[in-house]
């Protein structure tokens, strides 16, 4: 089962227990964390903690040689 955290729900959920849509989800996975970070892309609330994405986001922006991460099937939750 699915799970993710819902705006709607204010809190961690799965498929089992949210009935609210899509769009009312953040799909928390680490390909969709690393494509973002490595884009230099915003990442949305409730993907993590403050100052674990500061590290991150320090760690990637650093990087000389950038690296491409591409999303394939689950990991963008368009299959939810």
């Amino acid at each position: 089962d699915w799970t993710f955290y819902c705006h709607k729900c204010d809190g961690m959920a799965s498929l089992r227990t949210c009935p609210h849509t899509k769009e009312d989800r953040v799909i928390l996975s680490g390909t969709k964390l690393r494509k973002a970070l490595s884009e230099g892309a915003d990442i949305v609330d409730h993907f993590g903690r403050d100052e674990v994405l500061d590290h991150l986001k320090e760690y990637y922006a650093g990087l000389t040689e950038k690296v491409e991460v591409k999303m394939q099937g689950a990991a963008s939750g368009d299959s939810m």
